[in-house]
């Protein structure tokens, strides 16, 4: 387990690998020409910054790679978004979208 800047515990490794599971696959709407994520119960529309995290997450890059490709494009700091990305990435997993490399 890791910690963030804030103390708490958060249940991933900055090596683990993520990766969108062949259920999900993420697209460009035809209408909107806005990202989608695209599973078998549904959809799911993504701003930028959702789009940009599941780009990486192919299962080469581990989480903390992801970290800091995100925080060069947006110019933060990797503990600034580290608890974000773990939330979003958590959810993810919890609606069994992608898997964890090791």
């Amino acid at each position: 387990m890791s910690m963030s800047s804030e103390g708490s515990l958060l249940p991933f490794s900055p090596t683990l690998r993520p990766r969108l599971l062949p259920r999900a696959r993420l697209e460009i709407d035809r209408l909107s020409q806005q990202p989608v994520l695209l599973y078998p119960e549904g959809v799911m529309m993504l701003n930028e910054t959702a789009a940009a995290i599941l780009q990486l997450c192919n299962g080469e890059h581990t989480l903390a790679d992801i970290l800091r490709e995100l925080a060069s494009r947006y110019e933060a700091s990797p503990e600034q978004l580290q608890r974000d990305v773990y939330e979003y990435l958590r959810s993810l997993r919890d609606q069994n979208l992608i898997a964890w490399l090791e």
